[in-house]
């Protein structure tokens, strides 16, 4: 069994089965001959002179054919590992001069189609989140992917659970999101990750592990913004809402819009007056970003009920000047009058003080 294992691991190292088998078998009995080899690996016997051939070319054995029979031995396996990861390192970098890197970059779209590999991708997502995070999955997988939901609550990123098929039976850690939501229907499968990544599968891809449905990736800005609008718009106003994090401690600098919109919703909740610093320009145009100070008057959103939005993905300020007050979105806003890049909250004393 062991063995086997260790042919396992050497043929993902690069090895054919035939090529592993012989040099564990030389391995095992130190020095041997290649009519051993072609015996307790089940090779014929001229094949296996072209096999013990290959082991010497990648350093792994040693041929000394001043005796008779010709004697194999295998080299010290450290030095062995040491002189296929020299080679590998050498292969490396010829590949990159060949690599098509730009080519790569545009590879934005990928089916994955194991239960397996897509509960790993959305772990491997929620690890690279730098800012925000949008997650819908079923209640009976949730596990597998608190932890790294707990690991992103402790980054400051900002997240938006919905919990589906959820029979109100078990409980929800409130450490796994800012906000969640549960609903006892299905939806399908959807995270989004900073606005760049998104993966979106049905129910059944992700709980059947017989299922012929599959999940798909996706890097496309414009893609995955859609994905969320969907999700904000057709199954988050269905959820009831289980739990709210707790607002940040002010000054706080956001990168996340919409992590602002969240916790500006709750200082107004509580009756707190708030100055918001804004990188902001005015919306569809590529003037430079400036930098302006106003107080937050109203907020318009559905992240946190009660839902005070106009229409289903609508995150928006409205701020308040000496001498104006104006409506601030996210990125790409289109219906406001600025869009920002980055906003600082203060609260008032803090702002006197300066």
């Amino acid at each position: 069994m062991v063995e086997d294992e260790v042919v396992d691991s050497l043929m993902r190292i690069g090895l054919s089965d035939k090529e592993s088998r012989a040099y564990v078998t030389i391995l095992r009995n130190g020095a041997t001959t290649t009519r051993v080899v072609s015996e307790e690996a089940d090779i014929s016997k001229s094949y296996a002179y072209d096999i013990v051939g290959k082991l010497e070319e990648r350093d792994l054995i040693e041929i000394d054919d001043h005796v008779q029979p010709t004697q194999l031995r295998a080299i010290p396996p450290a030095e062995g590992i040491d002189n296929l990861v020299s080679q590998l390192q050498t292969v490396e970098s010829q590949l990159e001069d060949l690599f098509d890197s730009e080519s790569y970059e545009q590879q934005k779209f990928s089916i994955i189609k194991s239960r397996r590999t897509i509960l790993a991708q959305l772990n491997k997502l929620i690890d690279t989140a730098e800012s925000e995070l949008v997650l819908a999955l079923p209640a009976s997988v949730l596990h597998r992917v608190e932890d790294s939901l707990r690991e992103a609550q402790s980054r400051g990123v900002f997240c938006m659970l919905l919990v589906t098929e959820y029979d109100g039976t078990s409980s929800i850690d409130g450490a796994t999101a800012s906000i969640i939501q549960t609903w006892s229907a299905p939806a399908p499968v959807t995270l989004t990750v900073d606005r760049g990544d998104g993966i979106i599968a049905s129910a059944d891809a992700i709980l059947n592990s017989n299922s012929d449905e599959y999940a798909i990736y996706h890097a496309e800005e414009h893609i995955v913004s859609s994905l969320f609008d969907s999700f904000i718009a057709n199954y988050w106003p269905m959820g009831e809402q289980v739990h709210v994090g707790s607002k940040s401690q002010l000054p706080a600098t956001f990168t996340s819009f919409r992590h602002a919109v969240f916790d500006a919703t709750l200082h107004l909740m509580d009756g707190a007056v708030v100055t918001a610093e804004m990188d902001i320009r005015p919306t569809q145009s590529n003037a430079a970003f400036e930098t302006t100070t106003g107080t937050i008057v109203a907020v318009k959103q559905s992240l946190v009920r009660p839902f005070s939005n106009d229409f289903p993905t609508q995150e928006s300020f409205v701020v308040e000047t000496s001498d104006d007050t104006f409506t601030v979105g996210g990125s790409k806003a289109f219906l406001e009058d600025f869009e920002a890049r980055r906003v600082i909250f203060r609260s008032v004393s803090d702002t006197e003080q300066e």
